[in-house]
């Protein structure tokens, strides 16, 4: 039985705060005001520190996956454009469901539903599958009674969002697959391959070279040091993330990321893409302008972008135009905006968004291909110049030797 966080108020006024198992939502709120407790804020607990790793991501309460989410959407907006109620048309992918965690997230739901409460509001007790975003288009499509419709262009939307994530990761396979060869080679000969040759220079007593003098000094750092090198190492990265937690650090971060060559380029253009592909969703299911534009804004990953949509939101505020608060920040593309103030003039501004999110994955994929394609043949060079460099530096010595003995 799922466990839920509550705030609630006593009749003399107090806050108590608590948590305790429940069905549903609206069986929480009953059992709290069966106790002299009005319910302010009741959530199901998902927090980290609740619940063990093991309980939380490999068992039946773990969250829905993206792709889990956007093929039950597609689902679900195939069987209510058929005519299917939405309780019936969760209850029976809960029913045909063959994972643990996918029927117990859809048999939650639908127990909400059921009891009462409108699909929003049934979905908010599950805050990790369904965030705020996908909660605030399910809350347009009822206020404009095409379900069916709006889940059916959420559907793409999540689809489209997973086919450009994993185009993002897939860039970097690749490159990421041959670094890790590269330092696993590199780590094997300075190990064990040095080591034996060293104890043939040790023998000989033979005047080395500086290279030579260098790598087995480092291979002999590494043998006797290398759990204090991965200690500083694990340091750097924890206390690289402590400070990218700090909005400050993370802004200069972001904003050095978007103006490196080619790096720059391709991750502005994934945002774009993303960015632009949430608007035109929200904005097509008839979401206010300014809502849409804080959920789009949650979906970005660059700090710099996020704070470029806060001033925007607040140039909406004083009755400026999209397309001019968006463009006056200079970090979206011309095209974009164009796109934008075309799309605000002809009264099909979901149209152009949707327009400049595929203008904006093309580009992507373009400059990604060009990306790797320039760098597969770097990092290739950069391994093979540092096998070279410490076959050379070991081999040097030997040659020497064997010239002299000659």
């Amino acid at each position: 039985m799922p466990r839920y966080r509550f705030e609630a108020l006593t009749y003399a006024g107090k806050t108590e705060r608590g948590s305790v198992e429940g069905d549903t939502v609206r069986a929480v709120r009953q059992a709290l005001m069966a106790k002299q407790l009005v319910p302010v804020n009741i959530e199901l607990e998902t927090e980290w520190g609740k619940q063990r790793f093991w309980n939380k991501w490999f068992s039946e309460n773990k969250p829905l996956s993206r792709a889990d989410l956007a093929i039950i959407t597609k689902q679900v907006a195939i069987l209510v454009r058929s005519g299917v109620q939405i309780d019936e048309a969760l209850s029976v992918l809960a029913e045909e469901a063959s994972q643990a965690h996918v029927k117990t997230v859809l048999q939650a739901v639908v127990a909400e539903l059921r009891a009462g409460l409108p699909l929003s509001k049934a979905i908010a007790g599950q805050p990790l599958s369904f965030d705020p975003l996908y909660q605030g288009v399910v809350g347009a499509a009822e206020q404009s009674g095409k379900m069916g419709q709006v889940l059916t262009q959420l559907a793409e939307f999540l689809e489209k969002r997973q086919a450009l994530k994993q185009k993002a990761m897939g860039a970097l396979a690749y490159p990421a697959m041959l670094t890790g060869v590269a330092f696993m080679i590199v780590l094997f000969l300075m190990t064990y391959v040095v080591p034996q040759i060293a104890r043939v220079f040790q023998s000989s007593k033979q005047a080395l070279p500086f290279s030579t003098r260098f790598i087995l000094g480092l291979s002999e750092f590494i043998v006797n040091w290398g759990w204090l090198l991965a200690i500083l190492i694990v340091a750097a990265i924890f206390y690289s993330r402590r400070a990218l937690a700090k909005e400050d650090i993370r802004l200069k971060v972001d904003r050095a990321l978007l103006n490196m060559p080619l790096l720059g380029p391709l991750l502005l253009g994934f945002e774009t893409a993303r960015f632009a592909n949430t608007m035109a969703m929200l904005v097509s299911a008839n979401v206010p302008i300014l809502t849409a534009l804080h959920s789009a804004r949650s979906t970005l990953g660059n700090s710099v972008l996020r704070a470029a949509i806060d001033s925007t939101e607040v140039r909406l505020r004083e009755g400026t135009s999209l397309s001019r608060a968006l463009g006056s920040q200079g970090v979206f593309s011309p095209i974009l905006i164009h796109l934008i103030r075309s799309g605000e003039a002809s009264g099909k501004l979901a149209e152009m968004l949707k327009y400049g999110a595929e203008n904006a994955e093309l580009e992507s994929e373009q400059k990604t291909k060009i990306f790797t394609s320039l760098l597969e043949p770097l990092l290739i060079l950069a391994m093979g110049l540092m096998v070279l460099g410490i076959v050379m530096a070991v081999m040097q010595p030997i040659l020497e030797m064997n010239s002299g003995i000659r």
